[in-house]
């Protein structure tokens, strides 16, 4: 069963469906009234709270203990991805890093894959940054929705047809991947939701009264020039973005292969590679060498911060 594209990726409809007494209503108008209430929260999440992880999420490493599987866990969380929809993973998600690794082409580990300049793009609060040689990969989270159940629905096979049904609801859910940093530079870093003005000054010293006062200026500018056109507009910026690799803005996923660019990074995992050295998967394939060493890098991915947050972090 294919998945139907999400309305909301579709340009804002922002007139509401109008009831009558005698008026005759179809799917479309049923799919109106819901894009036009997820369309308006979404768009009221997206500027009041921005984007980002919002609770949990945790991604670490899992060594191997006792003959266990080597994992990148993600912990359960909640996050608003760009267009201001909810991305909720209601329980911890792993994926087998021996697995994933493998599951990449050797030739692709021949190219620029395999870092030697101890340059990642990590933050320095991840641990020791420096690492001779490894390979880069981000982990990235979407809104996905998914069908379930089905109920018969005779307009939608042939006119004499039987048997033909259509889903019964459908479940608001989530996709992760890892994905593996081909560039032949540093991989870029996502560019801050809310950037300083042009010729803004960072807020560094709370007891001057001028920085004070320059904050409040910046606060200001960036609000005056939040605004953004219309979704359609958003959505080819987010397509744009260098930051999110070529693949996840092409890759075709919906009925009518428009893919959906709306990806949360989540972290940045750097994987130590042993130089000169290889392992032999199950398929008799070769790959640089795993040294065990494994940096998840935090500092990078966006958050949206609720007001319970800043409320604990103001101390009251």
């Amino acid at each position: 069963m294919s998945t139907p594209k999400d309305p909301l990726l579709e340009a804002e409809a922002p007139d509401r469906v109008h009831y009558a007494t005698g008026v005759l209503l179809d799917a479309a108008d049923f799919v109106a009234e819901q894009s036009y209430h997820r369309g308006r929260l979404a768009r009221a999440l997206a500027y009041l709270h921005g984007f980002g992880t919002v609770a949990g999420l945790l991604v670490h490493h899992k060594p191997p203990v006792n003959g266990s599987a080597e994992e990148l866990e993600v912990k359960p969380g909640i996050a608003l991805d760009p267009l201001g929809r909810l991305v909720e993973v209601p329980r911890a998600a792993c994926v087998r890093v021996k697995r994933w690794y493998e599951g990449h082409d050797e030739d692709v580990f021949n190219g620029s894959v395999v870092r030697t300049d101890g340059n990642y793009g990590i933050g320095p609060a991840t641990g020791d940054p420096y690492l001779a040689r490894g390979v880069v990969a981000d982990v990235f989270l979407r809104f996905s929705s998914q069908p379930r159940g089905k109920t018969p629905a005779l307009a939608a096979g042939p006119f004499d047809a039987t048997d033909a049904v259509q889903p019964a609801r459908m479940r608001d859910g989530y996709e992760l991947r890892w994905v593996l940093r081909t560039e032949n530079t540093v991989p870029p870093v996502p560019v801050a939701p809310w950037p300083l003005p042009e010729g803004g000054v960072p807020f560094t010293n709370p007891a001057d009264p001028s920085d004070l006062v320059q904050r409040r200026r910046n606060v200001r500018d960036t609000i005056l020039s939040s605004w953004h056109d219309n979704r359609e507009a958003q959505l080819e910026a987010i397509r744009k973005d260098t930051f999110l690799p070529e693949s996840m803005r092409k890759d075709p996923d919906t009925v009518d292969g428009d893919p959906d660019p709306a990806w949360i990074l989540l972290a940045r995992v750097v994987i130590g590679i042993t130089a000169g050295q290889t392992e032999t998967a199950d398929d008799g394939t070769s790959r640089p060498l795993r040294n065990g060493t494994v940096f998840v890098d935090k500092e990078h991915r966006p958050f949206s911060l609720s007001a319970a947050a800043l409320s604990w972090w103001l101390g009251f």
